[in-house]
């Protein structure tokens, strides 16, 4: 497993750019009549040409520079081997302790735990910090890398899968369906979905750079629900939440006081300002969650043991859609 298409966004970005100026520059001295004096145009279009060219070449060396030192992990049952350009790295599989990530969750940090005593050379290759041996990070791995190295590490190398926290500590396996059981969550600044009654880690809600969608994973990265917020056009303002896999579970409509409806439109219940919180009732008038501020940061989402199933689900989202400290004019 090597760097994914993602890994090369920034190259792209740069090379897109260059050639969108020079093009509009172009344009504007061809088309765009009484813009430029004919004279100004031939001492600027050079210039902005050029600046374009080395623009455009520095994007191309960047991103040979990324594909010729970007770092090659490969995993059997015998070995480990890192290779990065014209240097290697193997590490036998007695030699290794674990392999996981570390947090963040957002963009969790692909790592092999070794004995560095069995494992000579690995500092040329790859980061390494004690016996922590930093290998890649997800934001610049292929989609599915996870599921992948999990699969690697734990059935072809036969090694432990591991899961360290920021503070150094190792995560345990989330049990399953904690985040949907859970009464009451509290939600740090932070967007960690903690259980109200012990405090442990349910979901971490990790915003897509750039876009509108926010997903909830577990501690161990793996995906739980995807928020999609609303379009910026007009009159479109639902939010809607898939499961894990991106099949549609429901959605809200509206920024304030959201209504819940199922996939298929059916009104599951609504919300109502009350309190400097938000309280959401069912169809059948009952209260079914309530989301109120923290005295101490953050907010705490309290679900109904009663409400029904796809409402509660739905809920998971109103932390993530509004605040109940929000009001008009405030940001």
């Amino acid at each position: 497993m090597t760097l994914g298409a993602r890994a090369y966004r920034g190259p792209l970005r740069v090379l897109l750019a260059a050639l969108a100026t020079g093009a509009a520059a172009l344009l504007a001295a061809r088309y765009g009549a009484g813009i430029w004096e004919p004279e100004k145009a031939r001492r600027i279009l050079p210039a902005c040409g050029g600046a374009c060219l080395l623009a455009a070449l520095a994007a191309a060396l960047w991103a040979g520079r990324l594909h010729q030192t970007r770092l090659v992990v490969t995993m059997d049952a015998k070995e480990v081997a890192l290779r990065r350009g014209g240097r290697e790295a193997r590490v036998p599989a007695s030699a290794v302790d674990a392999v996981g990530i570390r947090w963040p969750v957002a963009d969790p940090v692909w790592t092999l735990w070794v004995d560095p005593e069995r494992a000579p050379g690995l500092d040329a290759v790859a980061e390494v910090d004690g016996r922590a041996v930093t290998l890649l990070r997800g934001r610049s791995l292929p989609p599915g890398w996870l599921d992948a190295a999990r699969a690697a590490a734990t059935g072809a190398l036969g090694a432990d899968w591991r899961v360290v926290d920021d503070e150094g500590g190792e995560v345990p396996p989330p049990a399953a369906g904690a985040l949907g059981r859970a009464p009451q969550i509290v939600v740090d600044g932070g967007g960690r979905y903690r259980d109200g009654s012990g405090g442990a880690v349910l979901a971490v809600a990790c915003r897509r750079r750039g876009r509108r969608t926010v997903v909830l994973r577990d501690p161990h990265a793996a995906a739980l629900l995807v928020v999609r917020g609303p379009s910026r056009l007009p009159g479109r303002d639902r939010v809607r939440v898939l499961d894990a896999a991106g099949r549609p579970l429901g959605f809200m409509r509206g920024l304030r006081e959201p209504s819940f409806h199922t996939a298929g439109g059916m009104l599951l219940g609504s919300t109502r300002e009350s309190g400097g919180g938000h309280v959401v009732t069912g169809v059948d008038g009952r209260r079914s969650a309530a989301l109120r501020t923290e005295d101490g940061g953050g907010v705490r989402l309290e679900r109904s043991p009663s409400a029904p199933d796809p409402l509660r689900t739905l809920a998971l989202a109103l932390p993530v859609a509004v605040r109940p400290d929000r009001r008009p004019g405030r940001r």
